[in-house]
């Protein structure tokens, strides 16, 4: 794999990233909005939800520091 390759896939995978916490935001809005759930399921799935947003914004700044390393090197990855 190139390293044109590899910030490629990166790229896309830190995209996939920014969706989902879009995703799961709009998820907990309905949830809480519409669902008919007992507030003590709600509270269960705010939780987890929130969770998730939080690891998927961790994994967003993993991927950005990942990049801008590899955007800083001259070589290949094989």
């Amino acid at each position: 794999m190139t390293r044109d390759e590899l910030l490629r896939k990166l790229r896309e995978a830190l995209k996939t990233e920014e969706s989902a916490v879009t995703i799961y935001a709009r998820h907990l809005s309905a949830i809480i909005t519409r669902s008919g759930l007992s507030a003590e399921a709600i509270s269960s799935i705010k939780k987890t939800l929130e969770a998730l947003i939080q690891e998927n914004k961790r994994h967003k700044q993993v991927l950005t520091s990942v990049i801008q390393e590899i955007e800083g090197e001259s070589i290949d990855v094989y």
